[in-house]
């Protein structure tokens, strides 16, 4: 048996931290990720990966068939490390990955989850200081416990989900993100996700090309550490139509309809598309409230008790 396996959500420690280094750099705070066999899994998410961040389709799939085929080398390791952080990113990441390994028992006693601070991200990290964490056993209820919060995760109703992230969970950030993942469905106020609007809010305030909304949603989001590419794509799906909400060139500005919207005037009615299990669009069922801090299967307007207004 060999020694030590690092488990990362992309390269960035690639060459920086113990043994042998695993990437599992599925994205799955976007879109899909519903799928009872791997494969099929799979197959769905390259198919969103690829349309969606302009890659190939075979190129993607067999990227993704590679890094969750090499998990099954992790019964050959003594110790394992799992590097994720606080962000919606890589919580999303963690709990897709302990839901394959609860299926792996001879694990058990093995894993070990590195310390994220909530704010820095490993890779900022001095080497010194990385080198100085110190691995926190998982105990197996735990595996277990982020396997059930998947489960709730692709699924199409979000209600256990909510649940989840009201609760003390064997991982320090992991309710946090949940939360905030919830958060980018429709709202019943105005029909955006969270993250809609904040980039909407960063074009009100001038920035108007792809980098300069890039920097301001990573500045304006702890939670939801967005990249370029998702950037992009959130930006083309505001910018397309003929009821865009924002300008399909830079420099990028609000159309009126956006501002409308933007100023509690109008709603948004969002096109298809899938937030993990849940599907949003014009017939979606499920939205969030904010004066709730949570799920509604209740169209805006319908509110008990006059929550919804």
């Amino acid at each position: 048996m060999e020694g030590t396996a690092s488990i990362r959500c992309g390269d960035d420690l690639r060459g920086r931290i113990p043994g042998e280094y695993f990437c599992l750099a599925d994205p799955v705070c976007q879109g899909p990720a519903e799928g009872e066999f791997l494969p099929d899994y799979i197959s769905r998410r390259a198919i969103f990966v690829a349309g969606h961040y302009g890659h190939d389709v075979a190129a993607v799939r067999a990227r993704l068939d590679a890094e969750y085929a090499t998990l099954r080398q992790l019964s050959g390791h003594e110790r394992i490390l799992l590097w994720f952080e606080h962000d919606l990113w890589d919580q999303a990441v963690l709990i897709r990955l302990l839901s394959l390994l609860a299926d792996m028992p001879v694990l058990a006693g093995r894993l070990h989850l590195m310390p994220a601070g909530g704010s820095r991200v490993f890779a900022d990290l001095p080497q010194a200081e990385l080198e100085a964490l110190v691995p926190e056993p998982l105990p197996w209820s735990a595996v277990e416990a982020g396997a059930e919060v998947w489960q709730a995760f692709v699924s199409p109703d979000p209600t256990a989900l909510d649940r989840f992230s009201r609760r003390a969970l064997p991982f320090p950030h992991l309710a946090r993100a949940m939360r905030r993942h919830l958060q980018d469905l429709p709202w019943v106020t105005d029909g955006l996700g969270l993250t809609e609007r904040l980039l909407m809010q960063g074009v009100a305030d001038g920035a108007a090309d792809e980098g300069a909304l890039f920097r301001h949603l990573r500045k304006a989001d702890p939670v939801f550490h967005v990249t370029d590419l998702i950037t992009r794509d959130l930006l083309k799906r505001l910018s397309t139509g003929t009821r865009r909400l924002v300008s399909r060139d830079a420099p990028h500005g609000l159309t009126p309809h956006g501002k409308a919207i933007l100023a509690g005037e109008a709603r948004y009615v969002p096109a298809p598309r899938f937030q993990a299990g849940v599907r949003v669009g014009p017939g979606g069922g499920w939205w969030w409230n904010p004066r709730a801090a949570g799920v509604t299967d209740l169209p805006p307007g319908r509110g008990r008790g006059g929550l919804f207004g």
